[in-house]
């Protein structure tokens, strides 16, 4: 049986004749802490939408445990992948509570209400995630930092074992940034797997087991991040002559931009 948690095989998406993502393959393990890098425009939200369904992909097939992602019940694939979406925009004003209690509707069944336990569920992410204190006030009234923290909250309460971020600390301080990739980095020890689109290079570097960098639709580095980030690819993938070398502090990966 494949080790593997995830199998993203030959996945190609096209708009017309304009190609997004061209003959994407690679596999995730449980307990990686996977990175998406690369420039903007390069086709890593669409990567993840492809993973997630949410985009019909043109050509190839993402596997969940073996099983074909198209083959799942929606309930069924979103207790197995959670995916935090890097729009924060919500049309209705809840409270934060009920927000991130939403998380579990894939447990439910059919016309069943949320419980107490789907609060205490909820009440726990929002604690582990710092935001119980937002918790009876209404989304709409936080800023584009707290909802994120609150999203974030929401998506751990859906108990997925691969879970989806995409630019999870767009509007996050250096605080709530590093707060937020702790969280995720501890994920680990549960055996969970996270997919993350990441633009600070240091934080991917940090609290990334590993790297995938994109440009143009492919891939073009899969490894550690000693193996991707180094000065030809800051240089021919993001345009920028840097050095590249091991903190004197912390001993870390680390670069400057010249």
């Amino acid at each position: 049986m494949s080790k593997f948690l995830l199998e993203v095989k030959n996945l190609s998406y096209n708009i017309g004749k304009r190609e997004i993502l061209k003959d994407i393959s690679f596999n995730v393990e449980s307990g990686e802490i996977v990175g998406i890098i690369g420039p903007n425009g390069a086709g890593k939200t669409t990567l993840l939408k492809s993973i997630n369904g949410i985009v019909e992909i043109t050509e190839g097939e993402v596997l969940y445990n073996k099983k074909n992602i198209r083959d799942y019940e929606k309930k069924e694939l979103a207790k197995n992948i959670s995916f935090m979406n890097q729009n924060t925009n919500i049309a209705f004003d809840f409270s934060c509570l009920d927000i991130v209690t939403l998380g579990r509707y894939p447990y439910l069944k059919k016309f069943q209400e949320y419980g107490s336990e789907d609060r205490k569920k909820a009440e726990e992410y929002m604690r582990k995630t710092n935001t119980l204190n937002f918790k009876d006030r209404m989304i709409g009234e936080l800023s584009g930092g707290e909802r994120q923290r609150v999203l974030f909250a929401k998506t751990l309460t859906q108990e997925s074992d691969l879970i989806l971020l995409d630019e999870p600390t767009a509007s996050l301080d250096m605080k709530y940034e590093n707060e937020l990739f702790s969280i995720v980095s501890n994920l680990k020890k549960e055996e969970k797997s996270v997919i993350a689109i990441i633009h600070n290079l240091r934080v991917a570097i940090k609290y990334c087991t590993r790297l995938i960098l994109i440009c143009d639709g492919k891939i073009v580095g899969d490894g550690t991040p000693e193996e991707i980030i180094i000065e030809e690819n800051l240089k021919n993938i993001y345009g920028i002559e840097a050095r590249v070398y091991k903190n004197q502090y912390n001993q870390e990966l680390d670069f400057c931009i010249l």
